[in-house]
C-alpha cells in the first residue's frame, strides 16, 4: 500500500509540475490588429462598440398562391441575412484562442481563419469550436483556435429591428429592418 501511494504521489507531481511549467498564452495587441469594417471591434477600449453592417430587411405579408386557396402569411428575407467583419493580424500568427466580448445578443456566430489575403471566401477553414453558437449577455465568450492565421472572418445573422418597422395596411404588408449585432472587443490571445 505504501509505495501505491509513493508511486501516486510521484505521477500526480510530475503531472502537477508540467501544467505549472506550461507557458500560458499572452495577449497580442490592439496595434497589430486591424479591421477595416469595424475598427471599434480590435481597438483595445472595451467602452468602444463595433456594429455589423447589415443589408436587408424581412417582409411580411400575406399572399394568395392559387385563385381558390385562402391566403396565406408569407415571410421573407430581402436582402441578407448574414453580417460579416474581417480581421486581420499584422503577421501570421499561431493563435491559441480569442475572446468576444459581446455588447448584444448575437445568432449564429460563426468564425472562419486563412493564411492568405481573401480573395475567394473558399480560401478559408472553419473553426469548429461552437461553430454557429448563439451569444446572449455581455460576458465574453472564448473561441479556441488552435493554429497559425493570418485572417479571422466572423460571420453573424442579422437582428430584428422592431423599432423601425414599416406597414402598408392597404395591402396588408410589413418591412421589419434588419441591424447588426454589437461586440465590445475581439481579443486574440498567442502561445508564447
Amino acid at each position: 500500500m505504501r509505495v501505491f501511494s509513493v508511486l501516486l504521489f510521484l505521477i500526480f507531481g510530475v503531472i502537477g509540475c508540467a501544467m505549472l511549467q506550461e507557458v500560458p498564452p499572452t495577449e497580442i495587441s490592439a496595434s497589430r490588429l486591424t479591421c477595416d469594417q469595424n475598427p471599434q471591434m480590435v481597438d483595445g477600449d472595451l467602452k468602444t462598440v463595433g456594429i455589423f453592417t447589415a443589408r436587408g430587411s424581412i417582409k411580411k405579408e400575406f399572399v394568395k398562391r392559387v385563385s381558390y386557396a385562402p391566403r396565406q402569411y408569407q415571410r421573407r428575407v430581402e436582402g441578407s441575412l448574414k453580417t460579416e467583419t474581417l480581421i486581420k493580424l499584422d503577421a501570421p500568427t499561431y493563435i491559441k484562442y480569442i475572446e468576444v466580448y459581446p455588447a448584444s445578443i448575437i445568432r449564429n456566430l460563426i468564425l472562419d481563419t486563412s493564411m492568405e489575403s481573401p480573395r475567394s471566401k473558399f480560401l478559408f477553414e472553419a473553426v469548429e469550436d461552437k461553430r454557429g453558437v448563439d451569444v446572449e449577455g455581455t460576458l465574453p465568450v472564448r473561441f479556441r483556435i488552435e493554429r497559425e492565421i493570418c485572417y479571422l472572418r466572423l460571420t453573424a445573422n442579422a437582428l430584428k429591428d422592431p423599432e423601425n418597422v414599416r406597414h402598408n395596411d392597404e395591402e396588408h404588408k410589413m418591412w421589419i429592418p434588419l441591424k447588426g449585432a454589437a461586440i465590445r472587443e475581439i481579443k486574440f490571445y498567442e502561445r508564447e
